[in-house]
């Protein structure tokens, strides 16, 4: 008889199997952020937030009123945050002395910052609109045209601040919108198709026992 060949289907003839240990790529390194349009942005915002405390701080008599020293003290606090920002950003990229690295600033500084600046900003933004709504112009009284635009100018610092978290994170934001559904209740969603509908043979039958 034929001496018996190895079967093709050995061990020995199997390909390799796939790597499992494959680190699997880190969370949001796909998208980098647009650092040109998060600073273009910034510029905007630094604009908006000089504007909003001067002329909140030209307004007459302004030191009587809370809301507008509040206002004006978000403003300069803001103003200052992003001067040092572009600051940094422009010795970055054009003079070749960074203080600190931008992605590093933005990763791990400029999160909770921006959070906490929008939630101060949002609220002195609050206090200029409610004071230029009650505003009323009189002879010799402080104009109602400087109460609109602090704060006109407060609303587009606020929105400056909204639209640097979007560039920076968008899947953040487009997380929230969705509702951010998990997985976890996915069972929850399903239970209805689980649950026998009413009137079924049985509930029939019971209606004939009784």
């Amino acid at each position: 008889t034929p001496s018996s060949s190895p079967s093709p289907s050995s061990s020995n003839m199997m390909p390799p199997p796939p790597p499992q240990n494959a680190a699997p790529p880190p969370a949001g390194s796909s998208v980098m952020p647009d650092y040109t349009k998060i600073y273009a942005v910034r510029a905007f915002t630094w604009f908006c937030a000089l504007v909003t405390f001067a002329t909140t701080a030209s307004i007459e008599n302004y030191n009587t009123l809370d809301a507008l020293k509040f206002t004006i003290a978000i403003g300069v606090i803001a103003w200052v945050y992003l001067t040092v920002l572009l600051a940094n950003f422009i010795g970055a990229n054009y003079a070749h002395h960074e203080i600190m690295p931008v992605d590093m600033v933005e990763s791990k500084f400029c999160r909770p910052i921006d959070a906490g600046l929008l939630f101060f900003m949002y609220t002195a933004t609050i206090c200029a609109s409610v004071e230029s709504s009650q505003c009323v112009s009189y002879t010799g009284g402080p104009s109602c045209s400087k109460f609109g635009a602090a704060a006109t100018f407060a609303w587009f610092t606020s929105f400056g601040i909204v639209g640097t978290m979007f560039l920076r994170d968008p899947q953040a934001f487009i997380s929230i919108l969705k509702g951010a559904k998990s997985d976890h209740y996915d069972d929850i969603d399903k239970a209805p198709s689980i649950i026998p509908p009413t009137g079924t043979q049985g509930g029939q039958q019971k209606v004939v026992d009784l």
